[in-house]
């Protein structure tokens, strides 16, 4: 029996469904079905923004999820938080805002996706960006989501600019404008000193709408066929089991761990690993779950001998006084996500475009916290934008209860090994000039010991963590891997699409939260049926000589 019937049923409530739920009851007559397995944001602390260890630790919000013994990181098992919540990974995440390099998207589209080239994508960005400083040929003004621009005011933020210009990197205006290469301020999606998140962008104004039903603390089981077409969802909530019907479309935006998780529970996956647990087989699309991409993370600390750091906001008193500020003025350092300057570089002549990107902070912390010097020091952060390692998610059982297998394979390429090598030696070049002269107390980690290539390896085994930012698992293609077509609809099914980070072909240069609310946008309109906004064709920054690393 048929508890409920919508036009379209959503799946999650993060980067994309928060979009593709504003967007879809835009039109009156369109009924919209939200589901999240996550309840409301309602956490003060969620509000911080730089509140980052409450949110990645918090299991309130967060499925809390650990990968399966890393086979090239010492068997360790690393943390992959997810956010269960309204506005799902963005209202728990970092607040990075950043696109990536447009040769992302023109990589894309050489996979058979025309219109998913950078020119095609970037009037989607500029609709859903409401940039402080308005729009202009690149960034967009009038949009949903408020981004703000770093204020560069420690000290610490502002020598690493400096340094790694001493260092012959380029400087750039705009790293999602012009020039992504080089090194500048960076954005986040912060507004009157509070996290801004997709929940607060699209979400919560559209949930006034009467076409609008939003279901929290609603768990999905499996999608529902007729044949092979998706007719609707059975999904758990309140102890109750319940049916919905879609008379037009199911749509997938779980994420990159939780989607093609769905997906192999409802019978659409590789048919010999649904026959381990006993699922029958609705489609055999033997992609799903496959090539699963990360950025690696590792954190080089360095001690600092001037009381100018962030940690004494971080402890104790002052950490209480930082959130007095924050609570009367929405100013101060908890108004921050910590992120105030970041670059993008190429490891060396011969890569095309940056494939490194080097983040900063004004103090010697790991993102929750768990990993933290105590006392004033900085770290600089490096991640590897594009792996060649690739993972996998699977099932540990038909129980929808049960977390998925997840296996990034970090560090399983000499490629992604060799990045690392090089990356440590730029990033300690940089930290090394006479900007930092002022404030060096000595390296902390990997520490001054760490100098041959096998105890760099040996180091980013053990310290190596995910940059959050899991994609890919439902690739996006006409290969034999691709889940979706370029329209994301799943292959060899009717009525039912996947619209998140797991679609992309291979992971952006960047933090992907950006990049997932362009996928919806841009996904609305082709569900919607209206045409694709008009591509646009900006003149590019190309490097004149190679790069200084």
């Amino acid at each position: 029996m048929v508890d409920e019937t919508y036009d379209y049923i959503i799946v999650g409530s993060g980067a994309a469904g928060a979009v593709l739920a504003s967007r879809l009851t835009e039109d009156e007559g369109s009924r919209v079905l939200v589901l999240e397995a996550g309840g409301q944001d309602d956490s003060f602390f969620r509000k911080i923004p730089a509140a980052l260890d409450y949110a990645l630790l918090d299991k309130t919000y967060n499925w809390d999820y650990y990968t399966d013994p890393e086979p090239h990181m010492d068997g360790r098992q690393v943390y992959c938080p997810r956010g269960r919540v309204i506005g799902g990974s963005s209202s728990i995440n970092g607040m990075m805002y950043i696109r990536g390099h447009p040769l992302d998207y023109d990589g894309w589209a050489g996979n058979a996706l025309p219109e998913w080239s950078y020119a095609h994508c970037l009037p989607y960005f500029k609709k859903l960006e409401h940039h402080e400083g308005g729009g202009d040929d690149y960034r967009g003004g009038e949009g949903p989501f408020r981004v703000m621009s770093a204020r560069l005011e420690n000290p610490l933020d502002r020598a690493f600019l400096e340094a790694a210009l001493q260092a012959g990197f380029p400087f750039t205006e705009d790293n999602n404008g012009f020039q992504h290469e080089g090194f500048g301020r960076t954005d986040s999606n912060i507004h009157n000193g509070e996290r801004w998140s997709v929940a607060d962008a699209y979400l919560r104004p559209a949930s006034k709408r009467p076409n609008l039903n939003l279901v929290t603390r609603a768990m999905t089981r499996k999608v529902l066929f007729n044949g092979r077409r998706a007719v609707g969802v059975e999904y758990a909530v309140g102890g109750n089991i319940r049916t919905a019907h879609a008379e037009r479309e199911v749509i997938l935006s779980c994420g990159s761990i939780n989607t093609p998780q769905l997906l192999l529970l409802s019978g659409v996956g590789a048919g010999d690993h649904l026959a381990e647990h006993d699922i029958a087989v609705v489609a055999d699309v033997p992609g799903v779950g496959r090539n699963l991409q990360d950025h690696l993370d590792l954190r080089v600390q360095v001690r600092c001998k001037q009381p100018v750091s962030v940690y004494p906001q971080t402890k104790g008193l002052g950490r209480l006084m930082a959130g007095i500020k924050w609570i009367t003025t929405r100013k101060g350092v908890a108004s921050t996500n910590l992120f105030e300057v970041a670059g993008y570089v190429r490891s060396n002549d011969q890569v095309t475009y940056p494939n490194l990107q080097l983040g900063f902070m004004a103090v010697a912390a790991s993102y929750d916290g768990a990993k933290s010097y105590e006392g004033h020091g900085y770290q600089a952060h490096i991640d590897l934008m594009r792996p060649t390692s690739r993972g996998r998610v699977k099932l540990r059982s038909a129980d929808p209860n049960q977390s998925p297998s997840i296996v990034f394979n970090y560090l399983s390429t000499e490629n992604d090994r060799q990045e690392v090598i090089d990356a440590l030696r730029i990033t300690r070049d940089i930290l090394n000039q006479d900007a930092f002269k002022p404030y060096d107390a000595g390296e902390i980690s990997p520490g001054p010991d760490v100098r041959s290539d096998e105890d760099v390896l040996a180091w980013a085994r053990q310290e190596g963590e995910t940059e959050y930012h899991p994609t890919s698992t439902c690739t996006m293609g006409t290969d034999d891997d691709a889940v979706v077509d370029g329209e994301l609809r799943v292959h060899g099914l009717a009525g039912l699409r996947v619209v998140d980070a797991s679609i992309m072909p291979r992971v952006v240069t960047a933090n992907t939260q950006c990049t997932t609310i362009m996928i919806a946008e841009k996904a609305a309109d082709m569900i919607r049926g209206r045409d694709p906004l008009e591509p646009e064709y900006r003149p590019l920054y190309a490097p004149e000589a190679p790069s200084a690393a």
